[in-house]
């Protein structure tokens, strides 16, 4: 609910229309478990136009094992009634392939073509946002690309602390052995300080349907000109897993 800027297209398209702001990102990613990286760049333009508009790119480079490779890049728009409600949508064209696979395996990427996002963002007092969000609604039959449908809603406090929530339902991965669908949930919550230049983040995230818990941190450094995040995810219950994450963005406007 409360991601700002470059950050919305992936998240929160509805608030891309959130300030008047021009804003150019570029960021990497790296697993070092499984020795893959993340390189991806971003812009936005919500102040030469009513309508925002912000454009992200991301490639995925695997180790040729396991796991997945690929890309992806987004397009999303948003328009703000007032300061208190707007909407967004997020057209998205992604392809990823498996790593691994055997000679004579013709089954092709694990998914390709194009999907969509959706949402709404309420602000009914200042500081606090409330957001209904979409994601990957068209099914394709793969976890990489699953439908989710849920909401999320953060609070802050005298510009200086951020508190959210989010919950979601994965509509498309899970079934049960009769073939229906089972519907698992996404559940996160995280808090934000920000002191005026160097904003610091924890949170937490679990993944009902694969049994998966995970704490994150953040810290970066923003002046007027630009900002620069770095980030952690690590994964404390099953398998070592861990993401590192570092951008940069220039402020325009």
């Amino acid at each position: 609910a409360s991601a700002a800027s470059t950050s919305a297209l992936g998240s929160n398209p509805a608030n891309l229309a959130m300030g008047r702001l021009y804003h150019v990102e570029s960021v990497v990613g790296y697993v070092p478990q499984h020795t893959n990286f993340t390189f991806g760049a971003s812009i936005l333009d919500s102040f030469s136009s009513p309508v925002a508009l912000g454009v992200q790119y991301r490639y995925l480079l695997g180790n040729g094992q396991y796991g997945h490779s690929g890309m992806d890049g987004r397009v999303g728009l948003a328009y703000a009634f007032s300061e208190a409600f707007s909407i967004g949508v997020a057209g998205r064209y992604h392809s990823f392939a498996r790593e691994g696979q055997q000679e004579g395996d013709t089954r092709g990427p694990y998914a390709e073509g194009v999907n969509f996002d959706v949402s709404l963002r309420l602000t009914p007092v200042p500081g606090l946002h409330i957001a209904a969000i979409g994601q990957n609604l068209i099914e394709y039959g793969t976890p990489y690309v699953a439908r989710l449908v849920g909401g999320s809603l953060s609070y802050t406090f005298e510009n200086v602390l951020t508190l959210a929530v989010d919950g979601f339902a994965d509509l498309s991965t899970f079934h049960d052995a009769n073939g229906s669908l089972r519907p698992e949930m996404l559940l996160g919550g995280a808090a934000e300080v920000f002191t005026g230049e160097v904003p610091i983040r924890a949170g937490y995230f679990y993944d009902s349907g694969r049994g998966i818990h995970y704490v994150t941190a953040g810290v970066g450094y923003v002046r007027p000109e630009f900002g620069i995040d770095f980030a952690w995810r690590q994964q404390i219950v099953g398998e070592d897993d861990t993401w590192l994450t570092l951008s940069f963005r220039y402020f325009v406007h």
